[in-house]
């Protein structure tokens, strides 16, 4: 689940078509609470099984009772693997 994926459809449509997302997984190492609805998170991107970014660190929201990944933390990762550049949807 992802905040805001509705104004984010762009980019997820573009994993939906990248061969490398499909190979794409994430292994949540730790997971800190910084408030009632939101936490750090730690985790390893993996390609393949293997990790990528190992250790990286990302936020959660919690949104009308579900944990989502934070848009701002797709967004960064998105601009991490576009050489820097804006994503749509992402400000």
């Amino acid at each position: 689940m992802l905040q805001n994926g509705q104004h984010l459809t762009t980019v997820l449509q573009g994993f939906a078509g990248n061969p490398l997302a499909a190979k794409a997984s994430v292994t949540v190492t730790a997971v800190q609470f910084t408030s009632p609805t939101t936490a750090q998170v730690t985790y390893n991107l993996c390609q393949s099984g293997t990790p990528a970014l190992p250790n990286a660190k990302g936020q959660a929201v919690l949104e009308n009772g579900t944990w989502k990944v934070s848009d701002t933390t797709l967004c960064a990762l998105v601009a991490l693997s576009n050489g820097g550049k804006a994503v749509p949807g992402c400000s």
